[in-house]
């Protein structure tokens, strides 16, 4: 048996919001279905990686928690200061960045929906990062 991916499906209540906030905030390209809006399904792609979105009416309500990520993307090629830059002008970061006892560089932000995405990334110089506390 072979597989080629696993991919997640996040449920969301407006796919247009969702996928532009994820393409703005991360370089994603979009697909959604059907062509026009309103649109009921998107799938995201870079850099070989996918993440897909699918409207619902309304979400179950969520309770979240550090670390209690939905979504972790891991970044390479040294991007996570710009990234995180980026996100602090974009939206609000929930949590980080911090070093992590495993090496990472991390830092959290929820999307449009409240889902927490957690982003990070192995740097070659973490001391400008904290050590998480929690």
């Amino acid at each position: 048996m072979s597989i080629e991916a696993a991919v997640a499906v996040l449920r969301v209540t407006d796919v247009s919001r969702s996928m532009e906030w994820y393409a703005t905030l991360l370089g994603f390209d979009i697909d959604p279905f059907p062509a026009a809006p309103p649109y009921e399904f998107c799938i995201l792609r870079r850099s070989g990686v996918e993440l897909m979105l699918r409207r619902v009416s309304t979400l179950s309500p969520r309770i979240t928690r550090a670390h209690d990520w939905d979504v972790y993307i891991r970044l390479t090629d040294e991007t996570l200061p710009e990234v995180l830059e980026f996100a602090k002008r974009l939206t609000t970061v929930v949590r980080g960045p911090h070093l992590m006892p495993y090496g990472q560089v991390e830092f959290e932000v929820e999307d449009p929906d409240g889902y927490r995405i957690c982003i990070a990334e192995a740097l070659s110089d973490t001391r400008a990062y904290p050590p998480v506390t929690e």
